[in-house]
């Protein structure tokens, strides 16, 4: 795998944050069209399987200038198991927001629990990207001592 960004950890979590925060705005604005259809659990699952796998492609890219097609599938598979602990903690969110207001919290309220949910999930996926992503040799020499 060619990574062409070698910048500083830091430097990454920053683009990453920037990246993550426009495929969170598909991500809403995804949850909030299919919501007029679907219950919060499918208009949540259907929204972050697609907001995930656009996200992956757009965090090899950018964030971590991954060029060309090696590992694609393996970045992949590692963002849509992401996706599976994403999923479990939105929705044990959403589970817990309808208990705490009797079933009928509002779309507002959802989209805030979605999002701070969503965010602690990012924390998780940029460590595994960045493991998965930067190779090997790039991430000892940014902690080698001088």
């Amino acid at each position: 795998m060619k990574s062409g960004r070698t910048s500083s950890p830091l430097v990454q979590l920053v683009v990453f944050a920037g990246v993550g925060a426009a495929f969170n705005v598909v991500y809403a604005l995804l949850y909030l069209l299919l919501r007029v259809w679907w219950d919060a659990q499918l208009a949540n699952a259907v929204a972050l399987v697609l907001s995930t796998i656009a996200g992956t492609w757009g965090h090899r890219r950018v964030t971590f200038g991954v060029r060309g097609t090696a590992r694609t599938v393996r970045h992949q598979v590692l963002g849509l198991a992401l996706l599976a602990f994403s999923l479990a903690v939105t929705s044990g969110s959403l589970w817990l927001l309808d208990q705490a207001s009797a079933g009928d919290p509002s779309r507002r309220a959802e989209v805030a629990v979605l999002v701070a949910a969503n965010l602690g999930c990012g924390l998780v996926r940029f460590v595994l990207f960045r493991l998965a992503m930067v190779p090997a040799d790039v991430r000892r020499r940014e902690v080698a001592p001088a």
